[in-house]
């Protein structure tokens, strides 16, 4: 009976211990995950690089400025990094300018051509604006796991049409990384004469023309589709 009564001491003894905050005492350690995560950036900008008229006039088809005048000027210039404007003074039939525009990769990440939106000439003078010929010249340094780029498009080596909607073609979907730059080359003339329902127009005298052309780049992952495809 004395045993009995000793075992039950010890028992309350022990749980009394536990429940004052004893226990046995245990190694530990912790480890912790931190994310953080950063976006990029897309952005282009447009400059002028010229035009072909820095002396006596361009002529092309029936023109001839064997004389070596400076009649027509044709003036290019870059606003705000978005925009380029031609502005081509005294023109004639048969004068011929050439301008080049560059666009610029400036983003962190890597964008293509998405679309390209053109506005034809405008009024009159427009029907005798012609494109004589168009050239592309891409180039991109190493980077993203691509291989440095550098390669021209033009009609004869893409199968385009050498006019605006052959160029707005070969725009399309091409790709371009941060220090990249796509040249645009463009030769148009002054057409003398067009027929229209059978009768014989001339170009109008003291005319204008405007025309436009916006080109969209986005993300490159989301433009164009794949090869696979």
């Amino acid at each position: 009976m004395k045993s009995k009564k000793t075992m039950l001491i010890c028992l309350v003894a022990v749980l009394a211990l536990a429940m004052m905050g004893f226990g046995f005492a245990k190694w530990s350690d912790s480890v912790k995950f931190e994310g953080k995560v950063a976006t990029g950036n897309v952005g282009v900008n447009i400059q002028a690089l010229g035009t072909n008229d820095e002396g006596p006039d361009p002529n092309c088809g029936e023109g001839d400025n064997w004389e070596g005048k400076d009649v027509a000027s044709c003036d290019m210039w870059t606003e705000c990094g978005k925009t380029v404007k031609l502005h081509i003074k005294n023109a004639y039939p048969w004068y011929a300018p050439c301008f080049t525009f560059r666009i610029n990769g400036l983003g962190t990440v890597p964008v293509k051509v998405e679309d390209v939106k053109l506005t034809n000439w405008s009024g009159e003078l427009g029907k005798f604006i012609v494109m004589s010929g168009w050239e592309i010249h891409v180039v991109n340094p190493a980077s993203h796991g691509l291989p440095a780029e550098d390669r021209t498009i033009n009609p004869s080596k893409g199968g385009y049409p050498a006019n605006w909607q052959g160029l707005a073609e070969a725009l399309k979907y091409i790709q371009l990384h941060k220090g990249g730059y796509i040249d645009v080359s463009v030769c148009m003339y002054i057409q003398e004469d067009i027929y229209e329902c059978g009768k014989k127009k001339t170009a109008p005298q003291n005319a204008s023309s405007i025309g436009k052309i916006k080109i969209d780049v986005a993300q490159w992952n989301e433009v164009g589709p794949s090869p696979a495809q």
